[in-house]
């Protein structure tokens, strides 16, 4: 439903009491925020009848247009709250490691065990031995931080999880290009745009509440062109679906950037103006060139071909720098140097990658490379939209650099409705920018390890020993790759494990002490930022914690008091919110209208409008422009855009033994692992079913609802098998999150890996390529019933 008014239908405030009349058998009402790991953080009134939820509605919004709510919020508040399973007091295993045995015990009996472990690791092998890693199952900004601020509080070690999530790749790719790590319009301006070009970013499952908005856009005459290799429910929705090869993206934008120069559609000024494009690099080393290199006292400026005095010149002193040049100077040292631009060195890999080239690679037919590329170039303003699922490839950080680079030369970046966007909003700026009196509370320091390297250093001790792992707010069993690789070869080496969770998890099965965690339904003050708009929320607690379940901050503070350093902990939780606002570096953080938060539960975050990264042309990059040219990684072959194979796709070593890649896609009724066990949730999703080609199932002898078996040379798995034409042959589907349970054997997350990737690892940590997997499937043959 469009919304056109500025005044919100409803006007709940923060709590509502005694108004049986309207609110039929509620108690109450309270407005609160729901924010699994989907991005959505939608304002909620909830609905409270004897301590239950009965009952969720949207809440009102400063702009009623973001007034929405989903099935997965409402079987989160009326189906896994309260659900029989839910774990409703501290347990420590009777048993060996995933016996399944345990004795309930008391708080202060799980800190003595706790904390007895956690000390006998210190003496032993230091502080950092001890270890937390979490995740975003929960977007409240003080539940996502605590486990690090515990971290630091005890000296201890924190694994990071964006990698783990396979969600680093474009942010490396977005931060080595750009200076930062993702930035994105406001979803709500997205009718401004005349053109849009969706590339891995699958709305209508992943953000589906923010979808009507570009239904507005397209009624209002935006195209709309999705590139994915799934008819995914956005591909149906689109003006033009492009299917393609897995992996490839880059390939279809370097022959799209080939149209676009060789057709003179480049903005050649811009790119002279706001990128290195014109910045002279040296032949013999691939490094630009400084006027160091020229005069002993030059300093390190970057020099360019300046048309206009036909000689080099700095940067700052030229006035006509030249795109396309090639000079040779004469070095301090007077030896000669060859010299090129750095777009006459970009152009050098484009130049044959011509539309029937690209073509042969993505499988997009050239005439439909070509249209795209001339359309997108010459309709403004055009927006582009990345997605998490075209850079969860083993190279996925040169896909965003691929479409970045796009836009850079058309021009887009730094326009209104159009640029090249990821996430961005409060959710992101406060993550990027952290609080540090919070995260680290009277300057105490802990240590950070990349999670990628989790595995690496729980069994080789590299870069040194850890002997305890507590998990937070993640899917350890379902959501990473290497979890039987950990319960086999690292699980052994912990002294001790522990999980705070809600349910008895695959990961909780193996540890030795669980402790119920509350969910963002019984937590109270918490913070959630949206991602693709500027609203900030308070979370309130709608109903008492369930048991005796606690969030995190209280668990890490109780374990804090247990061992005599608790002062860091003893705040109420709104004075911890306010600490966060209050010495939050980002102004729009620090300085948002805390009493209308606390009065309405939620305030608009004054930006300008439209919403415009880099408005003011400003990169936080070595030249402070866009870096087209990318010096740091000439010794890896990757200082220009290039192409590269899927580490395991259908052209890669090992398809002939392993030809199908598998697409371990987000589904639109659960965030990973947390729905998929409620009543609600499985009417329409009632278990995993890996999704096949017609022409690939009749090959192999495969009929619908078929028993197969998925495998590759690291694990397998079995499910049903759904034949559909919204698949390329060779390529498999199946939505994620499924635990190990719902599977007839194995589980998908076997035939995941960690290769290292150098590129991602200068710049950060390695990015886990989640669909950079190699497979064959068969039919399993079973007995007659």
């Amino acid at each position: 439903m469009k919304h056109n008014s500025k005044t919100s239908r409803r006007g709940a405030p923060s709590v509502r009491d005694g108004h049986a009349d309207v609110f039929g058998e509620a108690d109450r009402v309270v407005r609160t925020v729901c924010s699994p790991d989907c991005t959505g953080t939608c304002g909620v009134n909830a609905f409270v009848k004897d301590g239950r939820l009965i009952k969720l509605e949207p809440a009102s919004y400063p702009d009623p247009r973001f007034e929405r709510i989903c099935l997965k919020g409402i079987a989160m508040a009326t189906q896994r709250l309260h659900h029989p399973d839910r774990l409703t007091h501290p347990l420590i295993r009777a048993g060996a490691r995933g016996e399944g045995k345990w004795r309930r015990v008391s708080w202060k009996e799980a800190y003595a065990y706790i904390g007895e472990r956690l000390n006998r690791n210190i003496e032993k092998y230091g502080a950092r031995s001890n270890a937390w890693i979490n995740s975003g199952a929960n977007y409240g900004y003080r539940a996502m931080t605590s486990s690090k601020r515990v971290a630091n509080c005890l000296g201890g070690t924190h694994f990071t999880t964006m990698a783990v999530s396979s969600d680093w790749a474009g942010y490396i790719g977005y931060f080595s290009i750009l200076g930062d790590y993702g930035r994105a319009n406001d979803i709500s301006e997205v009718t401004g745009a005349r053109y849009l070009i969706s590339a891995g970013r699958n709305m209508a499952d992943t953000a589906h509440s923010e979808m009507h908005f570009l239904f507005d856009a397209m009624e209002n005459g935006t195209k709309f062109v999705m590139i994915d290799p799934r008819f995914s429910r956005s591909a149906a929705k689109a003006d033009e679906w492009v299917p393609i090869r897995p992996g490839t993206d880059t390939a279809l934008v370097m022959g799209m950037i080939n149209v676009i120069v060789t057709d003179g559609l480049m903005k050649s000024d811009y790119a002279v103006r706001h990128s290195n494009a014109p910045f002279l690099v040296r032949s013999d080393n691939r490094a630009m060139l400084r006027a160091r290199d020229l005069s002993e006292d030059g300093g390190d400026a970057y020099m360019v071909w300046d048309e206009a005095i036909q000689r080099v010149s700095t940067v700052s002193d030229a006035t006509a720098p030249r795109l396309m040049s090639r000079c040779v100077v004469t070095g301090v040292d007077g030896a000669q140097i060859e010299c090129r631009t750095a777009f006459d060195a970009l152009w050098e890999g484009l130049s044959d990658f011509t539309p029937e080239h690209a073509s042969s690679v993505c499988g997009v037919p050239a005439e439909q490379i070509r249209r795209i590329a001339r359309e997108y170039a010459t309709t403004e303003p055009a927006w582009i939209w990345l997605g998490q699922g075209s850079q969860r490839y083993h190279h996925g950080h040169i896909t965003f650099r691929a479409w970045i680079t796009l836009a850079s030369l058309c021009g887009n970046i730094g326009k209104p409705y159009a640029g090249a966007s990821l996430l961005d909003g409060p959710l992101f700026t406060m993550f990027k920018t952290p609080a540090p009196d919070w995260l680290s509370p009277g300057g105490k320091e802990g240590h950070s390890l990349p999670g990628s390297r989790l595995m690496q250093t729980l069994v080789d001790d590299d870069p040194y020993p850890v002997r305890s792992l507590w998990t937070a707010a993640t899917g350890f069993a379902t959501q990473t790759p290497f979890f039987a690789r950990f319960v086999k070869e690292a699980l052994p080496r912990l002294e001790l494990f522990v999980v705070s969770e809600q349910m008895m998890t695959g990961a909780a099965e193996y540890a030795d002490v669980v402790l119920p965690c509350v969910s963002y339904f019984e937590d109270d003050w918490d913070l959630v930022g949206s991602a693709e708009s500027w609203f900030m929320q308070l979370r309130r607690r709608a109903v008492d914690p369930v048991g005796e379940s606690r969030n995190d901050f209280d668990i890490y503070g109780g374990l804090c008091e247990h061992l005599g350093i608790g002062e860091d902990w003893r705040m109420t939780p709104e004075e911890s919110c306010r600490q966060l606002i209050d010495t939050h570096p980002a102004p729009i953080i620090n300085g948002l209208d805390w009493d209308t938060l606390c009065r309405d539960g939620i305030v608009s975050l004054p930006v300008e409008r439209p919403y415009t990264p880099y408005r003011d042309m400003k990169f936080n990059t070595p030249s402070g422009r866009i870096e087209l040219y990318q010096e740091q990684f000439a010794d890896l072959g990757e200082e220009i855009l290039v192409y590269k194979e899927p580490l395991e796709g259908a052209r890669s070593p090992g398809a002939d033994k392993y030809p199908f890649q598998l697409i371990s896609y987000k589904h639109v009724h659960t965030a990973h692992g947390t729905h998929v066990m409620l009543p609600l949730i499985q009417e329409v999703l009632p278990g995993p079913r890996v999704e096949i080609a017609v022409t690939d199932a009749e090959r192999i002898g495969i009929t619908e609802d078929d028993l197969v078996e998925v495998f590759n040379e690291r694990g397998s798995f079995q499910a049903r098998a759904t034949i559909t034409n919204a698949l390329q042959p060779g390529v498999l589907g199946l939505a994620q999150g499924w635990w190990k349970k719902h599977f007839h054997a194995g589980h998908p997350s076997t035939l995941g890996h960690v290769p290292v990737n150098a590129v991602q690892s200068r710049v950060i940590e390695t990015n886990v390529p989640l669909w950079d997997i190699h497979c064959q499937i068969r039919p399993v043959e079973t007995s007659p019933s």
